[in-house]
């Protein structure tokens, strides 16, 4: 996103001197810097075809995202259309929740599920706009839900590529260059964890990115890449669009995002704020200097409230949360430092996984949190960053821009990077910021462990910057993208297939299962699922996964049986079968809903086998009541109620 002044105009030896030196602003007798960053080297790029140009290359980079991530699973066009396995109890969570995506829009009432009522997954704080958009937008072409998750995912790497080309555009390096690096964030192992983890919309990380603008626009003048373009303005009006248009635009965008995301937003960029104020204050500056940096943080602070106070509503019809979490989680969910700079457990480098590996098998501290999914670039890059803000600190900066490494560390861009940094890593870090929050704010954002896909792009970032700090002469600069580019295949790359094996399955025994409850059962039937379970994350019971109970409405036909499980706890909705615990309470809540059948996992009696028995006789009439579909294992019953049956 190149957008500051047009270079002056250079003569045949001025051009040939300037391959061979470092690009980056030099400081003039005045102490002014004057910026010959990027496009110094060849005629500016104005208007539309700036814009072409821009868009183009996010659009490259996007696709390219998208290709190499789905050779790096090994995902086949078979495997597009079957569930994976690799996400978990999460990953059925999603398929549940994007299958009801193909039939309704994810706020309106689906029917289909949470039996009597339906569910709004508006409710359970599942899905974000943005997401909940993307979703409709694609069931227009797609209309099975697992086929819709799948794409979804692969989706995400296209997301998280656009926007990372537009943020290193923004930081001022090469064309090629934030291809090259926008692919390295979007294919970071991180990206890849999440689906492991099955965090669909966790996965969508292009919110970051864009985050990383707004730290560039907050950081001041010497960063901002809007700068330069709002002074060329031809009018005051037009001047005041571009100074503040872009942090009104991002802060929509980013709030509309998951609310991971956003908090994570608000919270780094407040830091590189308050260091902004601080320096303007200690230096005497003129306090409007701090008037468009104070506006992108206020910009994105009001539409993070405005999507939180929203989202927080009742609406009349939640009465309660559906969990509560707990202050320490903050702690148990935080981040460690060791595993942010050591090889992720899927590197394809020689004894990289088996030092990864080494710590994890070693360590004690922390056994639940979440991989933070580095990279070996992006980790050099963070641990520079931290080394920078150090020799900010004790280095005369009138020296540091006598050489070209000097000037890359005095760099306004560089240095709102490392302020960035750390304060991201306050929160990062187990018994940080983060702990804070959860005991004087909310504890909903728990896993602080997250924060290291912010540490990753601005490490990335930082190299980037070295890269296109090189100079040219001998292909130097080319040589370090070369190995930039090696060291992504085989660090970021070359595990993945064996370190999270997508593994599709076609789920037969439940397919076989629905479609025989499917002939057996009237269209538009009821079926109340045992053991009664609320949703989401209410846990496993016995040998019963936690969203297990959603696999049948993953292949059943829209209108043709209504599953009970979805009900949200904390919910009207979820009143209706709540209480039913005991067979005269189960009976007549079968009874009061119109249910048509009952359909029983034998699974979650592993500790009772026989537990479901009585409330399925008061509801049935039989003393020993018969099923009238079973799964080709025996662990799906399905019982009809009196008279309901075909």
């Amino acid at each position: 996103m190149s957008v500051h002044a047009n270079p002056r105009a250079k003569s045949p030896a001025r051009k040939a001197e300037s391959e061979s030196e470092v690009l980056l602003p030099e400081t003039s007798e005045s102490g002014n810097q004057r910026d010959r960053s990027d496009d110094s080297a060849r005629p500016q790029r104005t208007g539309f075809s700036w814009l072409v140009f821009e868009i183009v290359g996010a659009i490259v980079t996007a696709l390219l995202s998208i290709v190499i991530a789905t050779l790096a699973l090994h995902i086949s066009p078979a495997g597009l259309n079957e569930r994976w396995q690799i996400g978990g109890a999460d990953g059925i969570l999603h398929y549940f929740v994007f299958t009801g995506a193909t039939q309704s829009f994810s706020y309106v009432n689906n029917p289909n599920v949470g039996f009597p009522d339906g569910v709004n997954f508006f409710f359970s704080t599942q899905v974000d706009f943005a997401s909940a958009v993307t979703m409709s937008v694609l069931t227009l072409f797609i209309h099975n839900g697992i086929t819709l998750l799948n794409v979804f995912f692969l989706l995400t790497f296209g997301f998280a590529g656009f926007t990372a080309f537009l943020f290193f555009r923004a930081l001022r390096v090469r064309a090629w260059i934030a291809v090259l690096f926008g692919l390295a964030f979007a294919l970071a192992p991180y990206h890849f964890l999440r689906i492991g983890y099955g965090h669909a919309f966790i996965a969508n990380c292009g919110a970051i990115p864009l985050i990383g603008i707004v730290v560039l626009m907050v950081a001041g003048r010497g960063a901002d890449p809007f700068r330069a373009w709002a002074e060329r303005a031809s009018s005051r009006r037009a001047r005041m669009v571009r100074l503040f248009g872009p942090p009104v635009v991002l802060g929509v965008v980013i709030a509309t995002t998951t609310p991971y995301y956003f908090i994570f937003g608000v919270l780094v960029v407040a830091g590189v704020w308050l260091y902004a104020a601080l320096a303007t204050l200690l230096r005497k500056d003129k306090l409007s200097t701090l008037r468009r940096p104070t506006v992108a943080f206020a910009a994105l602070s009001a539409f993070v409230g405005i999507s939180l106070f929203l989202f927080s509503r009742s609406y009349g019809e939640r009465y309660a949360t559906y969990f509560a979490r707990a202050i320490g989680e903050s702690e148990t969910y935080a981040g460690k430092f060791a595993s942010l700079i050591l090889p992720w457990f899927g590197s394809g480098l020689p004894k990289a996984r088996g030092l990864a590996l080494f710590y994890q098998n070693n360590s004690t501290v922390l056994p639940s949190t979440e991989a933070p999914g580095s990279s070996l670039i992006a980790s050099l890059g963070i641990v520079a960053l931290i080394a920078v803000l150090l020799v900010l600190g004790i280095a005369d900066s009138r020296r540091l821009t006598s050489s070209w490494l000097g000037r890359l560390i005095s760099d306004d861009r560089t240095r709102a990077l490392a302020v960035g940094t750390v304060w991201a890593l306050l929160f990062f870090m187990v018994s940080g910021l983060g702990i804070f929050v959860a005991m004087f704010v909310d504890t909903d954002i728990r896993a602080w462990s997250r924060m290291s896909i912010v540490l990753i792009l601005f490490g990335l970032a930082f190299v980037a910057l070295l890269v296109n700090a090189a100079t040219a002469k001998y292909g130097v600069r080319y040589i370090l993208g070369a190995v930039v580019g090696a060291v992504v295949v085989f660090d970021q790359l070359a595990g993945v297939a064996h370190a999270l094996p997508v593994q599709p399955t076609a789920d037969t025994e439940v397919t076989n299962f629905v479609a025989a409850a499917d002939a057996a059962l009237p269209d538009g039937c009821g079926v109340i699922q045992l053991p009664i379970k609320s949703f989401p994350e209410s846990g496993s019971i016995g040998a019963m996964g936690d969203y297990d109970e959603g696999l049948p409405f993953l292949y059943t036909q829209p209108g043709h049986i209504r599953w009970s499980y979805g009900s949200i706890n904390g919910t009207l909705g979820w009143n209706a079968l709540a209480g039913a615990t005991t067979p005269a309470t189960f009976s007549s809540a079968v009874t009061a809903s119109g249910a048509c059948a009952i359909e029983v996992d034998l699974d979650a009696y592993t500790q009772n086998v026989d537990g479901w028995k009585p409330l399925v006789a008061a509801a049935t009439g039989e003393a020993d009541p018969t099923p009238i579909v079973t799964s080709d294992s025996g662990k799906l019953l399905l019982f009809a109620v009196p008279t309901a049956a075909k």
